[in-house]
């Protein structure tokens, strides 16, 4: 059974929802490091994980507050 997770009515809009690819691209690392930085303790737990496992969905607000902590200037502000 797929799981969610952070948000209390188990609900959340697409906007609210960041993919691994655009972890990815955010960090700008490839994939092995991607999951190495998203298997990692200190990041968000994923909001949702398929049944298989193959699809995984972040809340965009805890995947910024952990930007904000451990990337700082991501946002390319200056």
């Amino acid at each position: 059974m797929a799981s969610t997770q952070g948000r209390e009515d188990g609900y959340a809009h697409p906007s609210e929802l960041v993919t691994f690819g655009q972890i990815r691209a955010t960090l700008g690392v490839g994939k092995a490091r991607g999951y190495q930085v998203t298997r990692d303790r200190d990041f968000p737990e994923p909001w949702f994980v398929s049944e298989d496992g193959t699809v995984r969905l972040w809340l965009r607000a805890d995947v910024e507050a952990w930007l904000d902590g451990h990337r700082p200037g991501w946002r390319g502000d200056a």
